[in-house]
């Protein structure tokens, strides 16, 4: 199936929840009215209750008709609610659409998730404004995109590919789940904060004051003290009692109103995150899942749903007492501080080591949903077949997958075996880099266990290297050639130390910032290095004597991409060819921006 038509299957799901918000919109504007209409006649009625029947009745009116009238405002936010909900499906389907034709709308370039000094992120585009991370991310929570980002750091073994495989195939079909699965995070504000300071404040030491029984008995005090506060508002009593009241409480709550600090500190700017992670583990809840993996994390989930939503929902009542009317009314008559204290208190020493594994179940749905979510809008992308071999890739009609597939141009390559290389040879602009990153990127997505853009495409577990874009550094004193050999010195490093893992590198345009002599020199030693280290990979240059004096040995292939000028004009086929590129086109590029040749 074409990109085009998935492009309209999201922008016809676009065009009915549009429809949907507009049909919700006009609901809330007439419930908005309704609203305003029943407060005008309740408040008429109760003056009229007030000046002219007996005080029971005006009573009456009065807390009947406040009881409607919150109910009316609950159905209200609920309509608003659901309206949200119907813009941001309405939105997501936008975003899919747009992504499928090379726009990425969201603002996310996962660049705080990359690793220093990463083998191959910074040359791929595995993060970035036009990144393979934002080519697959649906999460929305912190967590959901770190977990994302480390499977697209780091190659998975075989297994654990398999079943991501495997679960995101389930997931893949379930389009209206696992749009609201995301709907469910993206509508609780500030969702992309990250739960550090929940994580920090789990692992502060115990308050030995709330550990005294006589604090905890207090909280029985307001049973006493509100129909305290009641008799003298009726005026049985003198109001000195209700002044009373309120100092011995606020006596009271001034010994654990620091500690209430340390507790906001870490928690306040977390508390609706974990609404989002409340809101996630209820639809984890409801599909009846096939494959095994997807059961597991859904028992961990169910066990963890309660709890979760237990600290949510305290998390924001102690959240409550930063209003100052509620914190001087409500909350000083009900030692609200100290008893929302002590039931926090109560759900860390039961859960204190159990929320970071919880978390961490619920985001990898979202990262599974994320590789699901891929292969549901490249419908011809494939699942790729991970070999147990030694060393293997095995492509037919492989292609990057940030091109436009109308733009998009497909090569085949083979390599097997331990120690193997490829020379590719070129002129310049001819797709030598991108035929590279082409391998590369479908070869790290392989690994992390999403589909590949290629018709077949098999390969064995392995670590990926890129040596492609080294720069001067005027900070480190760094020039771009010595920026160079310290990237070659990372890989030398690398494959010295005996890794479990085959390396499968990809130099471009080797040592390009010396001499023809030394680059020649330097380039062939290090491609009997990575031989003698069974390290496998590719590497370009314009050095043709290299793939000359390498052709008759058994562990090096030689390919290449070409040009040609047609009616004075150089053209790009970006076809990969056997063989050794013998034309380049450095003379006509020059002379095409004006220098006389």
């Amino acid at each position: 199936m074409s990109s085009n038509s998935q492009i309209d299957f999201f922008q016809k799901r676009q065009q009915y929840f549009e429809s949907l918000q507009t049909q919700t919109q006009a609901q809330y504007n007439q419930w908005a009215v309704a609203r305003a209409i029943y407060f005008i006649a309740w408040g008429s009625l109760s003056y009229w209750a007030f000046e002219a029947l007996s005080p029971w009745i005006f009573l009456g009116i009065l807390v009947v008709g406040f009881g409607v009238f919150l109910w009316m405002i609950n159905k209200h936010l609920a309509i608003k609610a659901q309206k949200l909900r119907y813009q941001l499906l309405t939105n997501l389907n936008e975003d899919e659409a747009l992504r499928l034709k090379g726009q990425f709308v969201r603002t996310e370039t996962g660049e705080g998730y990359a690793q220093a000094q990463h083998f191959y992120a910074s040359d791929l585009d595995i993060f970035g404004k036009h990144s393979i991370f934002k080519l697959l991310n649906r999460t929305r929570t912190y967590t959901g995109a770190e977990i994302l980002a480390t499977w697209l750091q780091n190659p998975a073994n075989q297994a654990t590919i398999s079943t991501r495989q495997e679960s995101s195939s389930e997931l893949k079909d379930m389009i209206d789940w696992r749009q609201n699965l995301e709907v469910d995070a993206w509508q609780i504000e500030d969702v992309h904060q990250p739960i550090t300071p929940i994580l920090e404040w789990l692992q502060l030491a115990p308050f030995e004051v709330l550990k005294q029984k006589s604090l905890r008995y207090l909280l029985y005090l307001p049973y006493l003290s509100i129909p305290v506060v009641l008799v003298c508002i009726l005026d049985i009593l003198p109001l000195q009692w209700i002044l009373a009241v309120f100092i011995i409480h606020g006596f009271i709550l001034r010994k654990v109103s620091g500690l209430l600090g340390l507790y906001l500190d870490k928690t306040s700017s977390v508390a609706n995150v974990l609404k989002a992670y409340a809101n996630l583990c209820k639809s984890i809840a409801v599909p009846e899942f096939k494959h095994p993996h997807l059961q597991k994390l859904q028992a961990e989930v169910n066990q963890a749903t309660a709890h979760i939503q237990e600290l949510s929902v305290l998390l924001e009542r102690i959240g409550n007492r930063q209003n100052p009317i509620f914190a001087l009314s409500v909350g000083m008559l009900t030692l609200w501080d100290l008893r929302y204290f002590i039931h926090l208190e109560n759900w860390r020493a039961k859960h204190q080591n159990h929320l970071a594994h919880w978390i961490a179940i619920v985001s990898e749905f979202e990262a599974l949903n994320s590789l699901a979510g891929h292969s549901f809008a490249n419908l011809s992308h494939i699942i790729p077949q991970i070999s147990d071999k030694d060393f293997i890739i095995h492509a037919t009609q492989l292609g990057h997958p940030l091109i436009k597939a109308e733009k998009r141009v497909c090569n085949d390559i083979q390599i097997e075996g331990l120690g193997q290389c490829v020379i590719i040879t070129g002129s310049n602009m001819s797709g030598k880099s991108t035929f590279q990153r082409t391998v590369a990127l479908n070869t790290i997505l392989a690994l992390a266990g999403s589909v590949v853009c290629a018709q077949q495409f098999e390969c064995s577990v392995m670590q990926v290297f890129t040596s492609m874009r080294t720069q001067d550094s005027l900070e480190e004193d760094t020039s771009s050639f010595y920026a160079e050999l310290k990237r070659l010195k990372q890989l030398i490093d690398w494959v010295n130390e005996k890794q479990s893992l085959p390396t499968f590198y990809f130099l471009d345009e080797i040592l390009k910032g010396t001499n023809s002599k030394d680059r020649h020199d330097g380039a062939k030693a290090l491609m009997l290095q990575m031989h003698q280290a069974q390290a496998s990979g590719f590497i370009s240059t314009h050095d043709v004597d290299l793939g000359d004096e390498f052709s008759e040995k058994g562990f090096v292939k030689n390919f290449s991409f070409s040009s040609e000028v047609r009616e004075g004009k150089l053209v790009f086929d970006y076809t990969l060819k056997q063989g050794i590129c013998r034309s380049f086109n450095a003379s006509q590029l020059m002379a095409q921006i004006g220098i006389k040749m």
